[in-house]
């Protein structure tokens, strides 16, 4: 629960810093999606269902959490292949 509280309070962090000259309410806002997407089923519902109604909307989201992905997943190899 705390986690998920915290990624509901970077989100509303991220929006209400969007007015400042920059990018910097993006990338708060963005880690605050990176942990409700990990720690509730229900934010992971919600952005699949948002990803098939609006693909346009946050293909920038999910170009960034599929290139994570595929990072992760060379760590782990590259990890097993070692051990």
């Amino acid at each position: 629960m705390a986690l998920i509280g915290t990624g509901w309070s970077l989100i509303g962090l991220g929006a209400l810093m969007s007015p400042l000259p920059g990018p910097f309410g993006f990338p708060v806002a963005l880690a605050g999606g990176v942990i409700l997407l990990r720690n509730s089923a229900d934010a992971r519902r919600l952005f699949v269902r948002l990803k098939r109604r609006h693909p346009r909307l946050l293909s920038p989201v999910e170009r960034i959490r599929v290139k994570l992905r595929r990072r992760r997943n060379a760590a782990k190899a590259k990890a097993a292949a070692t051990a």
